[in-house]
């Protein structure tokens, strides 16, 4: 057909391209727009008074490093080897220029070293490699004001909680064992972990937005990140910096709700990818109660904006990791409490199934119950345990909030819960009054 490219003509432009750039041409073009690109980026902060390199020096610091890698692949990787000395000697010349004008920075010189790996790279066909560290190198180039400015307004409280989340993370978490534990091997002191470092993460998350920020947008995005993987995480700790920062309340409230509206919208996903055939029916009432909670969020910052904006803001604990241990035995008398419920009282129904597994969880409940709607073609009776299990969620993140929230947080979240559990029910008995 006129004016479409066939496969063939494709294919013979495609080989006519590969002999064109053999692959020393590839490398070299890659490591000449990485030089480029680290160029721009210092030149730009060379109009500040440092000249020593900009955009014409680094491409070519790029390109040696490629010339330099083809060169040591053709003849002798001593080329490589003996040009390194060369290098450094070069760096630390850059190194004494700027010190000599009294900047002690070593930022040029360290850059001028990883531009010329990152040519070497290019010359031995690590592209993607190559490619991603110079945007993660140039990210941290452009946001020296920023880094500078977000440490001169670091406390020595935040820093050490820093180092607490770091320690918890990084040297704790992974050493823990990864095995079952309890009956029926339902405690798994990994799992256990995450959880506790889910919510230190959310509350240092919340912290610095805030900080850094202003109060709605930083709690409205903790809340929206955290309703992916964990509403309930968002509900305990929101509800304890309420009672730290009282003035905040109204937000949190709003926050809890918006990470619950996601979970609804979460859940749609998750059912999807396991059966996309439930999501015809599954998406109304999923749908229904995440408009209701998100309705129920905006009010509640529409109504109070004005007064918290007059307020001081009482930030709190940055990282209370108290909370976040009584969190993780919550989850563990909950996963408990499931497990001997169902082997006392036996599993009546698939009802009572969705009605155990909400109180802790959403997503396994909803992929068992996908699952079984692709073995049965009963897909209401899945959907109406799904809805179930999310009601029972609900309620829990609803005792949460009124047991360890603020009194307006109470109010609220019982408002914006209560509302979204209506919803709720009446979807679950309209679908049982047309069977």
């Amino acid at each position: 057909m006129r004016g479409w490219i066939c496969k063939s003509d494709y294919n013979n432009m495609h080989d006519t391209l590969n002999n064109f750039l053999s692959p020393y041409i590839i490398g070299l073009l890659v490591a000449t727009g990485i030089g480029l690109l680290i160029g721009l980026e210092r030149e730009f902060d060379s109009g500040r008074g440092d000249k020593l390199a900009g955009i014409r020096t680094f491409p070519i610091i790029s390109i040696t490093g490629c010339l330099t890698t083809f060169l040591a692949q053709v003849f002798s990787p001593w080329i490589l080897i003996l040009s390194i000395p060369g290098l450094l000697l070069f760096a630390g010349i850059a190194y004494y220029a700027k010190s000599l004008k009294g900047d002690l920075g070593l930022t040029t010189s360290l850059t001028i070293l990883v531009a010329y790996i990152l040519g070497a790279l290019s010359a031995l066909h690590y592209i993607r490699e190559a490619l991603a560290a110079a945007v993660l190198l140039v990210t941290l180039l452009s946001l020296k004001t920023k880094l500078h400015s977000f440490i001169t307004r670091i406390t020595q409280e935040e820093l050490f909680a820093f180092v607490k989340f770091a320690i918890l993370s990084l040297l704790i978490l992974p050493f823990l064992p990864d095995a079952d534990y309890g009956p029926n091997g339902i405690l798994n002191p990994r799992d256990i972990g995450f959880v506790v470092v889910i919510v230190t993460s959310l509350s240092f998350l919340g912290y610095l937005l805030i900080k850094f920020g202003s109060a709605e947008k930083g709690i409205l995005l903790t809340a929206f990140l955290g309703g992916l993987f964990s509403s309930t995480a968002v509900t305990w700790v929101f509800s304890s910096k309420s009672k730290e920062a009282n003035e905040l309340s109204s937000y949190y409230s709003a926050g809890i709700v918006l990470a619950s509206s996601v979970m609804f919208l979460r859940v749609t996903v998750v059912t999807y990818i396991f059966n996309s055939a439930i999501l015809s029916v599954l998406w109304l009432p999923c749908v229904l109660m995440a408009l209701t909670g998100g309705v129920a969020a905006y009010l509640i910052i529409k109504n109070s904006a004005r007064n918290v904006a007059k307020q001081e803001i009482q930030l709190g604990n940055p990282l209370n990791i108290i909370n976040a241990l009584s969190f993780g035995l919550l989850f563990i008398g909950i996963s408990l409490m499931v497990y001997y419920a169902d082997f006392y009282l036996g599993t009546k129904g698939l009802y009572l199934s969705g009605l155990i597994s909400g109180l802790t969880d959403v997503d396994a409940i909803s992929i068992s119950m996908s699952k079984f709607a692709l073995a049965t073609p009963k897909i209401d009776l899945a959907v109406s345990v799904i809805v179930i299990a999310i009601l029972s969620n609900t309620i829990v993140k609803l005792f949460i909030a009124v047991f360890k929230g603020s009194p307006q947080v109470r109010k609220l979240v019982a408002f914006s819960f209560g509302s979204v559990v209506l919803v709720g029910l009446t979807f679950i008995l309209v679908k049982q009054l047309l069977q």
